[in-house]
C-alpha cells in the first residue's frame, strides 16, 4: 500500500508540473526545439530556465513518451541540454529522420570548429569569420588534407575565386545546419564572401562523440581521399 501511494504521490506530481503558468507558457516550443536535436544553453534564458527547475520531471517525459534520454552536459562552466538516445549513437542531425551520423564533411568541418574553438580558449566570445577558416585552409599544419576535401586537385596552392565561393557556401551551409543543433549561433553575412559566427561551448557534444575522428584527424581525412578515389 506503502509503494502504490508513493507512486500515485509522483504521478500527480509529474502531471502537476505540466499544469504550471511556465511550462504551459513555454514548453510546446521547447518541445520542438529539442526534438529538432537543439542543445539549449543559456542564451535560450527561459528554455535554459525551464530545463534546470524541471529536470527530473522532464526526464522522465522523454523517456517515457520518447524513450529518449534528456541529458544535461557543462563545459567551461556552462550548461547545455539535449535529447539522445539511450544507446550509444552520434546521431544528432535532423534531417529528413531525427536520427543520422554527420557526414565526412560535417565531421571534418565540426573538428575544424573545434580546434578554433580551442585557440580562442581565453577569448570570453568564440567569434570566427569565414577569412578565419580560409587562413586556416591555406596556412595551417593541416592545409595539404584541407585542400583534399574541400577542392578538386587540392594539391594545387592556388585556387580561383569560383572555387572559394563554393568553398564558402558550402561552409555556410554546415554552420547553419550547427546553428539549429545550437553548436554555433550569430551568423552574420559580411560581404559576399565572408560570415562571422559565433562557437558555443556545446560544440563539446561533438568532441564526446567523434573522439576517434579527432584524434585520427590525418587518417580519417586520408581514408576518406582514398574511398573517393575507389
Amino acid at each position: 500500500m506503502a509503494d502504490e501511494h508513493n507512486a500515485e504521490a509522483v504521478n500527480k506530481h509529474f502531471i502537476d508540473v505540466f499544469k504550471t503558468t511556465d511550462v504551459q507558457k513555454h514548453f510546446a516550443d521547447l518541445n520542438i526545439e529539442l526534438l529538432r536535436g537543439r542543445h539549449i544553453q543559456d542564451e535560450a534564458h527561459y528554455f535554459h530556465r525551464l530545463l534546470s527547475k524541471y529536470y527530473i520531471e522532464f526526464k522522465k517525459y522523454y523517456e517515457v513518451f520518447y524513450n529518449l534520454l534528456l541529458d544535461k552536459k557543462t563545459f567551461e562552466g556552462v550548461s547545455y541540454f539535449f535529447l539522445t538516445f539511450s544507446e550509444d549513437s552520434k546521431g544528432v542531425l535532423s534531417a529528413t529522420s531525427r536520427h543520422r551520423d554527420l557526414t565526412a564533411v560535417e565531421t571534418i568541418i565540426a573538428i575544424t570548429l573545434l580546434q578554433m574553438y580551442y585557440e580562442k580558449y581565453f577569448d570570453n566570445v568564440k567569434e570566427i569569420s569565414f577569412l578565419d577558416i580560409k587562413s586556416k585552409i591555406k596556412e595551417s599544419e593541416f592545409s595539404h588534407l584541407y585542400k583534399t576535401v574541400f577542392f578538386k586537385n587540392g594539391s594545387r596552392d592556388n585556387f580561383t575565386p569560383k572555387e572559394w565561393s563554393n568553398v564558402t557556401k558550402n561552409f555556410k551551409n554546415v554552420i547553419q545546419d550547427f546553428e539549429q543543433l545550437g553548436w554555433v549561433d550569430n551568423v552574420i553575412q559580411k560581404g559576399e564572401n565572408d560570415f562571422s559566427f559565433t562557437i558555443r561551448e556545446s560544440i563539446h557534444r561533438f568532441q564526446t562523440m567523434y573522439e576517434y575522428e579527432i584524434s585520427n584527424f590525418e587518417e580519417f581525412v586520408n581514408n576518406l581521399d582514398q574511398s573517393k578515389d575507389e
